[in-house]
């Protein structure tokens, strides 16, 4: 069974500020208003596009952001699979995303966890951010601490106030691996989202969308389209 962001700690899981700061210190401040009117046309309108999220956070766990298109498209019209797990399991192995037993698992506990009370899945109120997170990742599987913070991202992108600290995020601090299950692993994560949300604060750009130009230039892309596409209809 896989465990969401849990790696064995082989390599430096030390936190260096150095790449942030200078990345902070060049933010493209132009960029800013257009990626945060792009990210609020495409924020969910219901709480059936707040489903689609996590759908799409799920398909994301190890996985190329390619796969992770192909695997979001296969279940996003979740209406035909919602009563049919074998149904679910063949539309994510179809999709060539990859650990599609797992996925599915994890998917199906998921939706009736969520359809319960999606408010669980959802932040209401402007504080909180981050307890409200932690939650949500006690209280599911297959999610861990950075993509259930991804899943929110993509849900309320101008205003949360947590981050997904992914393999990119691990590298910009100067980290190659990072057990975030682990006491001292979690406590590194807060270190790094907290860096983030300071510098992020001092500018005045929101986490979610200072990630996305960081990430983006790293992918030698100019907005997010090449993927947040599939979220737009």
């Amino acid at each position: 069974m896989i465990v969401e962001n849990t790696v064995i700690p082989v390599q430096n899981t030390t936190l260096d500020k150095t790449k942030a700061d200078i990345f902070f210190a060049n933010l493209p401040k132009d960029k800013i208003m257009s990626y945060k009117e792009y990210w609020e046309s495409v924020r969910p309108q219901n709480v059936e596009d707040i489903f689609r999220r996590y759908l799409f956070a799920y398909m994301s766990v190890h996985t190329t952001w390619k796969s992770n298109v192909n695997g979001y498209n296969a279940i996003k019209d979740f209406d035909d699979w919602i009563d049919d797990k074998e149904l679910l399991r063949d539309k994510i192995k179809n999709s060539g995303c990859g650990l599609y037993n797992n996925r599915t698992k994890f998917i199906w506990d998921f939706k009736d966890k969520f359809w319960n009370n999606p408010k669980d899945f959802y932040l209401t109120t402007k504080k909180y951010h981050v307890k409200k997170r932690d939650q949500i990742v006690q209280n599911i599987s297959g999610l861990g601490t950075a993509k259930v913070s991804f899943a929110l991202e993509q849900c309320h992108p101008n205003e949360c106030r947590v981050f997904c600290g992914d393999t990119h995020m691990l590298e910009l601090y100067g980290m190659k691996t990072l057990t975030y299950q682990s006491k001292k692993g979690l406590e590194q994560y807060k270190k790094m989202e907290r860096h983030w949300s300071i510098n992020c604060g001092k500018l005045g750009v929101p986490l979610y969308i200072a990630r996305c130009i960081f990430w983006d230039a790293k992918q030698n892309k100019t907005d997010s389209r090449y993927w947040s596409y599939v979220l737009e209809d």
